[in-house]
């Protein structure tokens, strides 16, 4: 199995709802999908525009992302938090000095995603996350790194597992995992549970795992 996960969130407009997500897909074959991926993008690929999800230029392209992940092998992944449902009296290791302790959400949210996945049922799982700045630079990185992976192989002993960090621009399909996160994004920020609702590809979505 291969996993491909990016992020999105929004903790600075306060006209919307302030939430975390992690967005992406699991799929079987990987090889077919990036093959398929590729050629969707081929069109879209110019000298001045690195390709993402964010850039209204690639509506389009966003559009056949959609279209691509309809397919029997490959389940879409969404954990989801608002930020007002965390009971930072019951835990306050998700605050910092009175603000959001973002690491330590964006962990435990990514341990019930995982928790959610029958994961022991595979020999192999490689997961492939895009990269971000941790707390602690380096040293934060290698840590989540580590605290990620001990509790898999706690969980999941008898799985091989691959876990990579890495920019979505240096991989092609964690790229496609930035348009389904922003596309989620999109949806969760407009509070638009009808596109959720009329999704018919195969979803695992948990909403507010953190209390």
């Amino acid at each position: 199995m291969y996993i491909f996960l990016d992020e999105s969130y929004n903790l600075k407009d306060r006209s919307k709802k302030q939430f975390i997500s992690i967005n992406g897909f699991s799929v079987l074959d990987e090889k077919a999908l990036l093959k398929k991926w590729k050629d969707y993008r081929r069109p879209f690929l110019t000298k001045k525009r690195r390709i993402h999800a964010t850039d209204n230029f690639f509506n389009k392209l966003r559009l056949k992302a959609l279209k691509l992940i309809d397919r029997p092998n490959l389940i879409l992944l969404s954990v989801f938090q608002i930020i007002q449902e965390i009971s930072f009296k019951n835990n306050n290791a998700y605050s910092r000095k009175g603000k959001l302790n973002f690491d330590k959400v964006y962990f435990d949210m990514l341990i019930e995603l995982f928790k959610s996945l029958n994961l022991g049922e595979y020999r192999n799982v490689t997961i492939t996350i895009d990269s971000r700045k941790h707390k602690g630079g380096v040293l934060g990185k290698n840590l989540f790194e580590k605290h990620v992976l001990d509790f898999l192989k706690m969980k999941y002993q008898r799985t091989k597992f691959i876990f990579i960090l890495q920019p979505s621009s240096s991989n092609a399909l964690l790229e496609l995992a930035d348009f389904i996160s922003n596309i989620f994004y999109r949806a969760y920020a407009q509070n638009n549970k009808q596109f959720f609702q009329g999704l018919c590809f195969n979803i695992i979505q948990i909403k507010n795992p953190l209390k």
